[in-house]
């Protein structure tokens, strides 16, 4: 298994002066009923997602989509009746506002949004944004943690679509920003607020507890030298000093010190799929020792997920809520996702205008 390295990817100084076409890219999701098996086929075809021998690949996700879509359909129909991920539709506003903002900077824009294993395929969307004028390209991927499997997988896609359409075009490939301010303050900020209500109603803190979760990877992909854990480490480690530092501004930090979670934060894992090893603690197992250890009311936060979509809407929101509550879980809360809160598109705009361009911008927020 080759692990793709984030510096493989361009990173050229782009001309304010120029049209560029932003692409937000990621792992995508079916736009209705029969998408559901294709777009698990071409993700467990990828040996960046599922490590298998690359010649036994097309076989294994034909048999593992095949096997798995009546299931992912019903858990899809749970947030859409026509199975409709949102993170499509989410995607596209995030592009469309993120231009608004880099547009403030002097900058032209057009927003576009590339999938990798279903519709918008990155080919499409560099045709169409080179057809609306793009003379160079801006390509985030919505993953905040960089990993091989999921950033380095997409990036490399839509990277080629570019050089195979535009060989010419500039490009400028961000890959991981887990510790952008505007990023870490929208994660940190439901958590914080959640431990101040407990704080204030007085609830006994080795009642309650936080646990920041990530997407699991396969184990292998860490043994190999991928960065994704080390990443994951240093967002939740960013975000724990934020969420304890609001609490000790609200004279709530003794209080906080003692809840599971806070003085010694990691992350617990998530979407394990098959026989192999993943990274864990795997977030189920994590929430039933703490129930086991009394805590009867839990906040979860995610660390890596840009958007609402089958993992937080489905996995989060059902299936560990029910699991919480046979535990003996009484209050179970979720942050949100990141979705369109300004003080993350504001924070990622700054940061791409000065990074890419060089703009001039009032301060990285």
């Amino acid at each position: 298994m080759a692990i793709i390295r984030e510096d493989i990817f361009p990173r050229r100084r782009l001309d304010p002066s120029l049209l560029t076409g932003l692409i937000l890219c990621g792992m995508g999701g079916p736009d209705g009923p029969g998408a559901v098996r294709p777009f698990l086929r071409n993700l467990f075809r990828d040996p960046l997602i599922f490590p298998v021998p690359r010649v036994l690949a097309p076989l294994l996700g034909l048999m593992i989509s095949t096997l798995r879509a009546p299931s992912v359909r019903k858990r899809y129909a749970l947030i859409d009746p026509g199975c409709v991920t949102p993170q499509i539709e989410t995607t596209r506003l995030q592009a469309v506002a993120l231009a608004r903002r880099l547009a403030s900077f002097g900058l032209k824009i057009e927003p576009g949004i590339a999938m990798r294993y279903w519709r918008p395929f990155p080919s499409r969307t560099v045709a169409e944004l080179l057809a609306r004028g793009a003379e160079q390209f801006l390509v985030i991927p919505m993953y905040p943690q960089y990993s091989s499997a999921t950033g380095g997988s997409t990036l490399d896609a839509v990277v080629r679509s570019i050089e195979d359409q535009a060989p010419a075009a500039a490009v400028h490939a961000v890959t991981g920003w887990g510790l952008l301010p505007g990023f870490l303050h929208a994660v940190a900020n439901p958590a914080a607020r959640r431990l101040q209500a407990w704080a204030a109603a007085g609830t006994a803190p080795q009642e309650c507890a936080l646990v920041y979760v990530a997407h699991s990877l396969p184990q292998s992909f860490i043994d190999e030298g991928d960065p994704y854990q080390a990443h994951t480490l240093a967002t939740v480690g960013a975000v724990n000093r934020m969420v304890l530092a609001s609490l000790e501004q609200a004279g709530q930090g003794d209080w906080a010190r003692k809840v599971p979670g806070i003085s010694n934060p990691a992350p617990a894992y998530q979407s394990r799929v098959g026989p192999i090893t993943w990274l864990g603690p795997e977030i189920t197992a994590c929430v039933r020792e703490l129930a086991a250890a009394g805590c009867r009311r839990l906040m979860v936060q995610p660390v890596s997920f840009t958007c609402e979509h089958i993992e937080t809407l489905v996995e989060l929101d059902v299936e560990l809520r029910d699991t919480a509550r046979d535990c003996g879980i009484g209050e179970f809360h979720r942050g949100a996702a990141l979705n369109l809160d300004e003080g993350w598109l504001k924070s990622m705009a700054a940061m791409l205008a000065d990074q890419a361009f060089g703009a001039e911008v009032p301060h990285l927020a």
